[in-house]
């Protein structure tokens, strides 16, 4: 059974949530709703959620918009029906057929049979939209995100594959370890500094990208699987044409991108995670905004507290953060 943290994802907060609680008591205040506009996994709006917050998700990748729907949309889905489908999935050889995935992506990111069965799960799911709720068809799509991660010829996301070749692996659909919440979950795919000009909350949490890398060159094969368009790659790495889903926060306008967000920010705290990668060896690990700059920024609009705990970063690259690597957690209260 698939949990919400069995992603490879750069950038993942999950083991970091024991000290962004902690920094949230330190400053004893009292909030209901949550807004997560940079939500990635969603692990943190999840975090929230057991605690009886409402949260707003909201990322600019669908991939993501997509496991939101699995697992915290309210509407309704059959256990059984989902059953069914992911055992015809794992047992069956009916459905399997030559598709777009297996003749753009064999052999590089897939063996030829994964990805032939990959791209025909996918077909089939399309074609029985009408036989499945909104959420059964989200949680099956995410059961075959996860897996498909799972098993990708790569080193934990898709700038690129792997140079040897990529040997089949047992494709196992698994069910989703889905939770009930009593608080309100409100889901987004949108640009953040556009979103954010429409909602209100007490505490806005915020998780930028830190550097030059853009999350959907991470990703680009998720996309490509969950929005299933079928457009046409190119380069070495295969990746289809994605500048809607390129970050300004990854280029040179981060700083004037975050002061923006900020200050149109309707929300009484905010809690913002950057960590401290400026002595990378690769330039496009290196942050686009630095601590000095973020102090300036936040301090525009409330009182600051930093607080600060060591971290082991999930890096795939070769960069070496050593120990001196560190979250860093920014705290406003904002100024009324």
């Amino acid at each position: 059974m698939y949990q919400i943290q069995n992603r490879r994802y750069i950038g993942n907060k999950y083991k970091l949530l024991d000290f962004i609680n902690s920094t949230l008591l330190q400053t004893g205040i009292k909030f209901d709703t949550v807004c997560d506009i940079f939500s990635g996994t969603g692990v943190v709006g999840k975090h929230f959620l057991e605690q009886q917050k409402n949260v707003i998700f909201n990322d600019i990748l669908y991939s993501n918009f997509v496991f939101y729907n699995a697992w915290f949309s309210e509407k309704d889905y059959n256990t059984n029906k989902l059953k069914d489908y992911l055992d015809y999935y794992n047992n069956s050889n009916a459905y399997i057929a030559d598709n777009y995935f297996n003749r753009t992506f064999s052999d590089t990111y897939f063996s030829e049979n994964n990805a032939r069965q990959l791209g025909s799960i996918r077909t089939h799911l399309e074609n029985n939209k009408d036989d499945l709720s909104e959420r059964e068809f989200y949680i099956l799509l995410t059961s075959l995100l996860y897996t498909a991660d799972k098993i990708a010829n790569t080193v934990g996301h898709f700038e690129a594959f792997l140079a040897k070749q990529p040997q089949d692996r047992k494709i196992d659909l698994q069910m989703l370890n889905i939770q009930n919440f009593q608080s309100k979950a409100t889901l987004y795919n949108q640009d953040s500094n556009a979103l954010i000009k429409n909602i209100t909350c007490d505490l806005l949490y915020l998780d930028p990208p830190y550097n030059a890398r853009q999350y959907v060159n991470f990703y680009h094969i998720l996309e490509n699987l969950a929005e299933w368009k079928q457009p046409e790659v190119f380069g070495k790495t295969l990746k289809m044409e994605r500048n809607n889903r390129m970050s300004d926060y990854s280029k040179s306008k981060a700083k004037s991108v975050l002061q923006d967000l900020v200050q149109n920010a309707k929300c009484k705290y905010i809690l913002l995670s950057y960590n401290n990668t400026y002595q990378a060896k690769s330039g496009a690990t290196i942050n686009k905004i630095s601590k000095d700059e973020i102090v300036e920024i936040l301090s525009s609009i409330g009182n600051i507290q930093i607080f600060e705990e060591n971290y082991r970063y999930f890096n795939t690259g070769k960069t070496d953060f050593g120990s001196k690597h560190k979250e860093m957690l920014y705290f406003v209260e904002k100024n009324l």
